[in-house]
């Protein structure tokens, strides 16, 4: 099989504790692991407000998960996120670079403004 990198964001319910959204997101990389895929990073983001409201919730946790896996990989992770209750978005995008990817992320997550800053470039604001 071919593998990839991927930049995987889940997002889970904001009805739950810290806790009990760790043990969501652990489960997901236990079907990782399962797969003979790896996590290479993973970053929590915390609590955030969504963009817009998804069943009925406007708050979700954020959970970043770097991973080099294959396609088969994604099709069993959209599969189980559509049995939890507790997810309520599920994101992946390849990426060329697994490393660079998470130090981006870490980066931004540090200086919200740096974000702001890199949009406002890009729209000519």
């Amino acid at each position: 099989m071919v593998m990839r990198n991927y930049e995987i964001i889940m997002v889970a319910s904001a009805n739950q504790t810290d806790e009990e959204g760790q043990v969501v997101f652990d489960k997901f990389k236990k079907i990782i692991t399962d797969a003979e895929c790896t996590v290479q990073f993973e970053s929590s983001w915390g609590r955030r407000r969504l963009a817009y409201e998804v069943e009925k919730e406007r708050n979700g946790i954020y959970h970043l998960l770097y991973v080099e896996g294959h396609g088969e990989l994604l099709e069993e992770l959209k599969r189980q996120v559509g049995y939890d209750e507790k997810m309520l978005k599920f994101f992946v995008v390849s990426v060329d670079d697994l490393e660079t990817a998470y130090q981006n992320f870490e980066a931004l997550k540090a200086d919200p403004q740096k974000t702001a800053n890199l949009v406002s470039e890009v729209i000519g604001a």
